[in-house]
């Protein structure tokens, strides 16, 4: 029965692409933060946390007619997978049925600017015959307090049981309900002449249904100088205080705290190129509340990086570097650069990654990992209301077992296991009229680990239909 309601399903909207009139609207494909400084240098450690992705496509923001400007959005769909517990063998499909109400509100006093938008995601489950629901909220407020202070404040709530929800380097694989939440409080000074500090705090906490909890706490901030206006020279502090409790899991609750030390100095070669060197050392002890001992254990990496930028034509980010894990004996290459190039409707996007990850700083805490991938888009916009967006991503991570325990998942249980991930997807995207949007999605991942033999593998279809007014 499931199968035949998602065929009528696709049928349905194969004939609204076919017979609806084509509307020129915005694009929707997915394209390169716009917001590219050519002076901002490579990151210390590898990020893990992912954006938060909406049930129904948030309309892009602009300025309200009035204070407030409000959008409400319907989604519905329908989804496939023929791996629902993400299991080695005995694997089981499901269909879900989702329903996802929501409202995304924009806000513009001129000096106070900010948005939100929240849905919540009704849904039924075949595999396990009952309902479910999730919740999905984000935020952000700036303020223009004086002309040489800027304050803002951003936040975010997220419920899923999808394990590539939960980081952006196919960490987590076992498919349990989790909720996770992160609160940020930064300011731009321009403390005198050509001195800016940006001091900042930020939470986050992961709340695992039947796992471990995280919660991560950082307050830092840095100072940056321009020197005779083409060179930049930033110094940066931070300290994190981390507590992962397993209050089902059996194993030791910890705490993590350090400090991190950052520097960075660059030069403009040209009105689109930024060239220069940065470097980081962080300090870390974890306190198991358990039989074994207090751990220390440092990171620390320098690294040469160049920054290109012909707007609409091509962006690119070229780093090169060293890091070291104290409890590793040699240092290793690592890298975090990439590459945009538009070409007529296309844009093109390939990033490689390589360098360690705390995982606390992004969630779930599944300790230091170290992690090699690369990953490749392209977004293609056959007319004004049709867009195409195809992705491939790879990542290979090693779990050092340092700073935290990885979870025991269905792949293996070994605290020093290597993972592989590959994860594509292809997906269409059709704007039938102004408020009404359809698409369909298809995405393929597998998991391979040394600890067990075997393969994860899902296969994944969507449909869907969006309301946006």
């Amino acid at each position: 029965m499931r199968g035949v309601l998602l065929l009528l399903l696709l049928l349905l909207l194969l004939l609204l692409l076919l017979l609806a009139p084509a509307v020129a609207v915005g694009q929707t494909t997915t394209t390169p933060d716009n917001e590219f400084n050519l002076r901002t240098p490579p990151p210390q450690t590898i990020p893990s946390a992912p954006r938060t992705e909406f049930p129904v496509p948030v309309p892009a923001a602009r300025r309200p007619v009035q204070l407030f400007d409000f959008h409400p959005l319907i989604g519905v769909s329908e989804e496939y997978t023929d791996n629902f517990n993400r299991t080695v063998t005995n694997r089981q499909d499901n269909f879900r049925s989702m329903l996802s109400p929501g409202m995304n509100v924009l806000m513009d006093a001129g000096f106070l600017t900010g948005e939100a938008t929240y849905t919540i995601s009704g849904f039924y489950d075949t595999a396990v015959d009952e309902p479910g629901y999730f919740n999905t909220f984000a935020g952000r407020l700036s303020w223009e307090a004086t002309p040489r202070l800027k304050l803002n404040l951003a936040g975010g709530v997220s419920q899923n049981d999808e394990p590539s929800q939960a980081d952006s380097l196919g960490l987590r694989q076992e498919r349990r309900k989790f909720t996770t939440s992160n609160a940020s409080l930064g300011a731009d000074w321009s403390v005198i002449g050509n001195v800016t500090a940006s001091p900042y705090y930020r939470f986050l906490h992961f709340d695992d249904e039947s796992g471990p909890q995280t919660t991560t706490q950082f307050a830092g901030g840095n100072i940056s100088t321009s020197i005779y206006q083409i060179h930049t020279l930033t110094v940066g502090y931070e300290y994190v205080m981390s507590t992962t409790l397993h209050a089902t899991t059996g194993a030791s609750d910890s705490d993590l705290h350090g400090h991190r030390f950052s520097g960075s100095f660059s030069r403009d070669i040209s009105q689109r190129m930024t060239a220069g060197v940065s470097g980081g050392y962080a300090f870390r002890t974890l306190d198991a509340r358990g039989p074994d001992a207090e751990t220390n254990f440092q990171l620390w990496n320098v690294s040469l990086f160049d920054n290109y930028a012909l707007p609409k034509l091509i962006e690119f980010r070229l780093s090169i570097g060293v890091s070291k894990l104290s409890t590793e004996r040699d240092p290793f290459v690592s890298t975090s650069s990439s590459l945009a190039y538009w070409f007529g409707q296309a844009v093109a996007t390939v990033a490689v990654v390589r360098g360690l990850s705390e995982t606390f700083d992004g969630g779930q805490n599944q300790g230091v990992v170290k992690t090699t991938g690369a990953t490749g888009s392209l977004a293609y916009s056959f007319t004004p209301s049709l867009s195409g967006l195809a992705s491939v991503a790879y990542h290979q991570n090693e779990f050092t077992g340092v700073g935290g325990t990885p979870t025991t998942t269905a792949v293996g249980t070994s605290p020093t296991r290597t993972e592989r991930v590959l994860v594509g997807s292809i997906g269409l995207t059709f704007q039938i009229v102004r408020w009404l949007s359809t698409g369909l999605h298809y995405s393929y991942s597998r998991t391979t680990s040394n600890d067990v033999d075997g393969e994860i593998r899902e296969n994944r279809v969507r449909a869907s239909l969006n309301f946006i007014f």
